[in-house]
């Protein structure tokens, strides 16, 4: 673990302070532009490091009955969608409206996820995806099927939640769960882009299937940061209140936080100008 501070007390001087294992403040006085040139290096490191653009963005388009298709370009630009997807992957929030019938309540409903796609429009032509994911599965039945089979599920509640994001412009709050679509990979500029999303149509026979079913109600989507994203998926809305007879499994919340670049490369910094003041000693 270390510590260390860079500070311009005048034009030409440089005051630098560090703490760090085997590293004291005297080491540095005599070797104080050797260290400074390494922290630009690191600087110029850190600068370079990849980026997404931090743009939660609730989706204009809403999924109506159960299928239907979201115009992402009413709500994001190519340029925006572009640098966001440098990440290759990305976060959508929804915000459930079930019916608080059946087995489902208030505080506790679902839908299942059957088909998704996000298609990109670019100069190159045109790029389906069909990688997708949620932190919850369960095994449903589809309409007019003779057996199980697994699927991705998202959970909600009524109302909102007390979660607050990242963004003080993004009401969090509003949404329920998370959905990932990951190793988007794009060529050439985004002149285009839209989501295709089918829920599940149960047979609505089982407690899965009667949980898991979609009603009348429209879904709505937004696109997350990934901050945004651990943090809802974190927060697992609807899930502790869904009834015992429903079965499903929850893996580890999607989303990470956005990577801490500096911390990262620190120690190589470190570790170059010790290399470095060690063999100045030596000789």
């Amino acid at each position: 673990m270390c510590y260390f501070k860079v500070s311009l007390t005048t034009e030409n001087e440089t005051r630098i302070q560090a703490e760090t294992a085997g590293l004291g403040t005297d080491d540095l006085k005599g070797n104080a532009m050797k260290f400074k040139t390494y922290i630009i290096i690191l600087a110029l490191v850190v600068t370079a490091a990849p980026a997404g653009a931090e743009i939660p963005t609730v989706l204009t388009d809403k999924i109506r009955n159960g299928d239907g298709v979201i115009d992402l370009f009413q709500d994001v630009t190519g340029d925006e969608l572009q640098q966001y997807l440098q990440g290759e992957t990305m976060y959508l929030g929804i915000d459930l409206n079930e019916d608080a019938s059946g087995n489902e309540s208030s505080t506790s409903a679902g839908v299942a996820i059957k088909e998704m796609e996000l298609i990109i429009k670019t100069t190159e032509g045109d790029i389906s995806f069909t990688e997708f994911y949620t932190n919850t599965t369960a095994m449903i039945q589809e309409a007019g099927s003779t057996q199980a089979s697994e699927y991705y599920t998202l959970f909600g509640s009524a109302g909102g939640s007390d979660i607050t994001g990242s963004t003080s412009s993004f009401d969090l709050s509003a949404f329920d769960d998370v959905i990932v679509l990951d190793n988007i990979q794009v060529s050439g500029e985004i002149i285009g882009a839209e989501l295709r999303v089918t829920f599940l149509n149960t047979d609505k026979t089982g407690d899965n299937e009667t949980f898991f079913d979609y009603s009348a109600g429209f879904e709505e989507f937004a696109i997350l940061t990934s901050t945004d994203a651990s943090l809802l998926d974190s927060a697992n809305i609807g899930v502790a209140d869904a009834p015992q007879t429903v079965s499903y499994s929850v893996d580890a919340p999607s989303g990470t936080p956005e990577p801490a670049w500096f911390l990262m490369a620190v120690m190589p910094a470190i570790f170059l100008w010790r290399k470095h003041h060690s063999g100045k000693t030596r000789s």
